[in-house]
C-alpha cells in the first residue's frame, strides 16, 4: 500500500504561513495608523494592556504547540510594534558581572529588536531612565537582604522619576541563567490596570513602624491589606515598601489618609507604581 503523500499537507502549511505573514503586516499597518494619530509622542508601551492581551492568548491556547512559544511570539510582536512607535527606544538593564541572568530576563521580555545596554547598578539604570523618557529600565526586584535598596529613590516626587510598571518575567521561560530571577520594569509612564495587579507604596518615617500598626492604618485609610512588606534603614530613615492589591495613583487621597493614620509628621507616603501579577503556564 502506498504511503500517503505529504505534499498536500506541506502546501497547506505554506498557505497558512502566507496568511500569518499577511495578518502581521495588517497589524503593523494598524499600529502605524495609531502612531500617526498620536500627538504627544512619548513611550509607546502599555504594560497593563500587554498583560491583558497575553493572559487572553495563554488562556485560549490548547494543543501540542508549547504555550511558552506562543508567549514568545506575542512578546516579539508587541515589542517590535513598540519600537515602530517610539523614537530612540532602548532598554537599560542592571546586569552586574556576576548576575548575567537579568540580561536574559530583559531579552526574553523585550525581544531581539529593541537595543539593550547593561549597567552595573540600579542607580545607573535609574539615572538613564530619568535622562531619557524613551529609555526603559530593568532592575532587580527588591528583597529583604538588599544592602543598598534602590526603591526609596522613587519616593521623592521629582518630575523625572519613573514608575514601576511591570514585573519580569511575566511568564517564566526555560532559560537556565534567568531561572528564579525576578526584576521590575521602570518607565516614565503611568501604570494601568490589567485586572490582576499589585501596587507599590513607600512609607518613610524617622522611627520604626510595626507591621500591625501599618495594617491598622491601611484599614483606617480605606486601603487594602498589604500582600508583602519590606523595610530598609538608610541614613537614619526607615523605609517600608508595601505591595497592595490593585493600582494606586500617587495622587490617591487614601495615601494622605494613610499618612494621617500613621501620624507621620516627619515622614511621607508615596505610590511608586504597580505591576500586573505574572501569569503561570499550564502544565
Amino acid at each position: 500500500m502506498d504511503a500517503p503523500s505529504l505534499e498536500p499537507l506541506r502546501q497547506e502549511i505554506d498557505t497558512i504561513d502566507g496568511e500569518l505573514h499577511g495578518l502581521i503586516r495588517r497589524r503593523a499597518s494598524l499600529v502605524g495608523q495609531i502612531a500617526a494619530a498620536k500627538t504627544g509622542g512619548g513611550l509607546a508601551m502599555r504594560p497593563g494592556r500587554e498583560a491583558r492581551i497575553l493572559r487572553k492568548r495563554l488562556a485560549m491556547h490548547d494543543g501540542a504547540f508549547p504555550v511558552a512559544a506562543v508567549y514568545r511570539m506575542w512578546r516579539e510582536m508587541i515589542s517590535a510594534f513598540a519600537l515602530m512607535q517610539t523614537k530612540n527606544l532602548r532598554i537599560a538593564v542592571c546586569r552586574p558581572a556576576d548576575q548575567p541572568g537579568y540580561w536574559d530576563v530583559a531579552r526574553d521580555h523585550f525581544g531581539c529588536q529593541i537595543p539593550m545596554v547593561a549597567y552595573e547598578s540600579p542607580a545607573q539604570v535609574l539615572a538613564e531612565v530619568r535622562t531619557n523618557p524613551a529609555t526603559v529600565g530593568v532592575v532587580p526586584a527588591p528583597i529583604e537582604a538588599d544592602t543598598a535598596a534602590w526603591w526609596p529613590l522613587l519616593a521623592s516626587g521629582e518630575a523625572t522619576l519613573p514608575n514601576v510598571v511591570a514585573r519580569l518575567p511575566f511568564l517564566a521561560m526555560p532559560n537556565a541563567r534567568a531561572r528564579d530571577i525576578s526584576a521590575l520594569m521602570l518607565a516614565r509612564i503611568e501604570p494601568e490596570e490589567s485586572g490582576d495587579d499589585r501596587a507599590l507604596v513607600v512609607l518613610q518615617a524617622p522611627s520604626g513602624i510595626s507591621r500591625n500598626r501599618i495594617a491598622g492604618a491601611l484599614g483606617k485609610a480605606g486601603l487594602p491589606a498589604f500582600t508583602s512588606a519590606l523595610d530598609q534603614l538608610a541614613g537614619g530613615v526607615h523605609h517600608y515598601l508595601l505591595e497592595l492589591p490593585g493600582v494606586i495613583a500617587d495622587g490617591d487621597q487614601r495615601l494622605h489618609g494613610l499618612e494621617k493614620a500613621l501620624e507621620l509628621d516627619r515622614g511621607s507616603v508615596a505610590a511608586i507604581g504597580a505591576y500586573a501579577v505574572p501569569a503561570s503556564a499550564r502544565p
